[in-house]
């Protein structure tokens, strides 16, 4: 865009429709000094527009106004041409140049600006005018219910322009404008300009699909995390739920006894290392009960067994009292009710000192033999009376 102005005169460069945020003059920023520019911001215009009261030689160069929001920024520039001549007589130059096309919807309002430099001839008859024409029509576009036009002159009537206002755009009205700038030479500078409805933006709509596809994408991989999530749950469940059957089943199905311990001193250490050894399987609850073997415990010890399966006497043949117990018919005496439990007589005079782990193992698979025999019915009623 070129704009030509004598030196000395008052200039305005005008950003009409955007609020300018930064401006250059050949790439330098504002402010500029004296010797760079002479124009300076009019701050009655928002700052929107940059203007001199006396043009200079220093003046001519390229005027940048830069224009941004949150995403995007546009540049405009201008290019200024000062001519050291009394007067002009050359074919209209361009002051500001329309954009090639103008986006509208319809029945928006639409703005078409067109301006030129004709110079300052001095003949009584030198006319100077700006028309409009649509591409397409016979007929030059002049003010009426649908079209306004408001003139300007600055300059000294060297710089002439003209804005043209469409009320309420129909159909008929998008299409190609021509603005033709003339002088009394006949001399014509022509613009051209697209009034066209807005198309859809490539990038934004490739960045829609993108942001369409990644939601959908994402969508898929929830659904088939939660499927996956459920189906996981559910086969745990299952395991579950078979595990937990099977261990009633098994629970059903499992023999607790309790079981008491009978020990004299002597025997202490063994009584302990076989009930330890109980304790390790879960299907045996045991009670250790250290007493005096004698002729009282024959009479009261039935009131200490009652509640248990089993009940394990510890003797050592080689006591006196103890090998009593031994004798058929202490026995016979210790054994008299027929109520449970099963009584067990293990003779630990033969032991070593230290019982070991084949003992107890003998122990309890004698206990388990005998659980299987009780269970029996033809054997449910007999004494059991077993000495190791």
């Amino acid at each position: 865009m070129t704009f030509l102005q004598e030196e000395g005169s008052i200039i305005r460069l005008i950003q009409h429709t955007r609020v300018c945020y930064n401006r250059f003059k050949d790439n330098r920023p504002y402010p500029w000094p004296g010797d760079v520019s002479s124009f300076i911001l009019n701050p009655e215009s928002a700052n929107q527009t940059i203007y001199t009261l006396s043009l200079t030689s220093s003046d001519h160069g390229v005027y940048t106004c830069q224009l941004a929001n949150q995403t995007n920024t546009v540049n405009h520039s201008i290019k200024l041409v000062t001519l050291d001549v009394p007067s002009y007589w050359g074919e209209p130059l361009s002051t500001y140049q329309m954009p090639k096309t103008q986006y509208a919807e319809p029945e928006d309002s639409v703005r078409l600006y067109c301006e030129g430099f004709v110079g300052n001839v001095d003949l009584p008859d030198a006319v100077n005018k700006i028309t409009w024409k649509k591409i397409g029509g016979n007929q030059t576009i002049e003010s009426n219910e649908n079209y306004r036009i408001e003139k300007i002159i600055r300059e000294d009537n060297q710089v002439l322009g003209e804005i043209l206002f469409i009320k309420h755009i129909k159909e008929m009205d998008f299409g190609q404008y021509m603005c033709s700038i003339s002088n009394s030479d006949d001399q014509m500078l022509q613009q051209f300009i697209n009034i066209t409805k807005p198309v859809p933006n490539n990038t934004q709509s490739e960045k829609k699909v993108h942001r369409d596809l990644e939601l959908i994408i994402f969508v898929m991989l929830a659904l088939i995390l939660i499927f996956w999530k459920r189906r996981w749950f559910y086969t745990e469940y299952q395991k579950l739920k078979k595990t937990f059957v099977n261990d009633k089943y098994a629970l059903s199905k499992k023999t607790v006894h309790n079981v008491i311990v009978f020990y004299d001193e002597e025997n202490k250490e063994s009584a302990q290392y076989l009930v330890k050894n109980m304790e390790n399987r879960d299907n045996y609850i045991t009670k250790k009960c250290h007493i005096e073997f004698d002729e009282d415990f024959i009479k009261t010890h039935v009131d200490l067994i009652k509640g248990y399966d089993f009940a394990i006497y510890l003797l050592s043949s080689e006591d006196i009292i103890a090998s009593s117990f031994m004798k058929k018919s202490t026995q016979k005496s210790l054994f008299q009710d027929n109520a449970l439990p099963k009584k067990y007589i293990i003779n630990c005079g033969n032991m070593p000192v230290t019982p070991t782990r084949s003992w107890c193992d003998r122990v309890l698979e004698d206990l388990s033999t005998e659980d299987n025999k009780r269970n029996d019915k033809t054997t449910a009623n007999k004494r059991l009376i077993r000495i190791v």
